[in-house]
């Protein structure tokens, strides 16, 4: 630790607290807004969704390559950079005069995202140690999970208030007031020397982008269109090309060989099945709340909120579950409890239905990060950390992306190309609330097949004796 750096700890956690609070509120608030942008500029199914995953993709494609740049170039210059970014976007976002400047301005927004993410956990880092660090961690997981629970809530009463371009516009301007005091707080500070893996973070970026891009696209164009069948050869070719960059470097983006050891390679499931229940149905709920149940921007958010709130509540008896239950059994119950909150909902829309759902996240919140870090060697802690985070919001875009698209594609079996386009940006259409529920419900049942196997693939890894050798990296120095 750097003696700039903890000059004012304090100021420093609040700064990169609410900094972080922020970027779940941005998520939240694009799914709530994305049937009203589409309805006021008429746009497709793929344009209207891309408010939404555009945040999501950049803000996943853009982690690996903006932690890698914040330790070369300098920490609090790169969160400075991706705050002045997050909030210019959302101006440009609120302002918008087409829903192609919008999903631009929220593809901006997630970049910015990413990079305020990285430099902050690693400007926590730099700054505290021992038992405080620990508690700022704390800090800082709550604050997400604030923003992650309140976002429904913030973002609903925003839109219902003064519309979508409120809602973009609010959350700009508490990221400018964050900015504007950073300076004042966050020091400068600098991780080992070395080069940024310019290679490994175009190539990862460019193929997520491209995978997530064809999964987005094909819920218009479907899945024999030559551009979606180019965007999914350029990602097979990319995410090739980005695996065998990294083979040869002796300090890879990530450390693949970290999957090979069973009991990691399980906690990177229980992100990655959650990503496709919890965090898709954050999107994919609200233009169907709107179409088949008539809510309002409000009342999405208050449903929204039932299933959030208790992603946030359980964690906090973390100390108590911990106590009586293994993590083994902590997070194949997560799995459980989606699977049964999803098989409900294939029955109506029912809000304990969706916080089970949501308390099924708040488990695996309990115990996730700390798991990840603690089934590998001390010395590769840092590493198991990022390759674990990668995972995590990579596995919750292609989530978002793969259930739109599903849902997309069984709507337009049942009711055709423009009706289901209409229903997906939230429009009610006489007659077909009821195969806009019945292809959710096919949806959902997938979810909950998913995340039974998902459970029982934990419970099979996580059964794994604990002492074992944890295999170097090729080529690592």
């Amino acid at each position: 630790m750097t003696s700039e750096s903890a000059r004012e700890p304090w100021p420093v956690a609040a700064v990169v607290c609410l900094a972080a609070a922020l970027l779940p509120i941005s998520l939240t608030g694009g799914a709530l807004a994305a049937p009203e942008v589409g309805s006021e500029f008429g746009s497709g199914v793929a344009a209207t969704q891309w408010v939404a995953n555009a945040y999501m993709l950049t803000f996943a494609a853009f982690m690996a390559v903006t932690g890698s740049l914040a330790d070369r170039i300098g920490r609090r210059r790169v969160f400075l950079a991706g705050l002045t970014t997050f909030a210019a976007a959302l101006f440009l976002a609120a302002a918008g005069p087409s829903v192609a400047v919008v999903d631009l301005a929220r593809a901006l927004a997630g970049a910015g995202a990413a990079s305020v993410m990285t430099s902050g956990s690693a400007i926590l880092a730099d700054a505290y140690t021992g038992p405080r660090r620990a508690r700022v961690f704390a800090m800082l997981g709550t604050g997400i999970g604030l923003g992650l629970a309140l976002g429904p809530l913030i973002g609903g009463g925003l839109i219902a208030l003064g519309g979508w371009r409120t809602l973009f516009a609010v959350i700009a301007a508490v990221a400018t007031v964050v900015l504007l005091v950073s300076p004042m707080v966050v020091r400068e500070s600098r991780g080992p020397d070395g080069d940024v893996d310019w290679a490994g973070g175009i190539t990862f970026t460019a193929g997520l982008s491209a995978l997530i891009f064809a999964l987005v696209e094909v819920q218009q164009r479907g899945w024999t269109d030559p551009l979606v069948l180019a965007a999914v050869a350029a990602a097979v070719g990319l995410l090739g090309a980005f695996g065998a960059v990294e083979r040869r470097r002796p300090e890879p983006l990530f450390d693949v060989s970290l999957l090979a050891v069973p009991r990691f390679a399980a906690v990177c499931v229980v992100p990655t099945v959650l990503a496709f229940g919890f965090v898709a149905l954050l999107v994919v709920l609200p233009p169907y709340l709107e179409s088949v149940e008539g809510a309002d921007s409000g009342q999405i958010g208050l449903s929204l909120a039932i299933m959030t709130i208790p992603a946030l509540v359980v964690p906090m008896f973390a100390g108590l579950i911990a106590a009586r239950l293994a993590p083994r059994t902590i997070l194949m119950l997560s799995l459980v409890a989606q699977g049964l909150g999803a098989a409900w909902l294939t029955t109506g829309f029912n809000p304990a239905a969706v916080a089970l759902v949501g308390a099924g996240f708040g488990f695996s919140l309990a115990v996730l990060d700390g798991t990840a870090v603690s089934v590998v060697d001390p010395g590769r802690s840092g590493m198991a950390a990022g390759l674990f985070n990668t995972v995590r919001l990579t596995s919750e875009a292609v989530g978002i992306a793969a259930v739109g698209a599903a849902l997309s594609t069984f709507l337009h079996g049942r009711v055709g190309e423009e009706s289901a386009a209409a229903l997906l940006r939230g429009e009610a259409v006489e007659g077909l609330a009821a195969d806009y529920t019945g292809a959710l419900a096919v949806v959902l049942w997938a979810v909950a097949g998913l995340s039974a196997a998902g459970a029982a693939v934990v419970w099979r890894l996580l059964s794994q004796p604990t002492a074992e050798p944890v295999p170097e990296p090729a080529l690592q120095s």
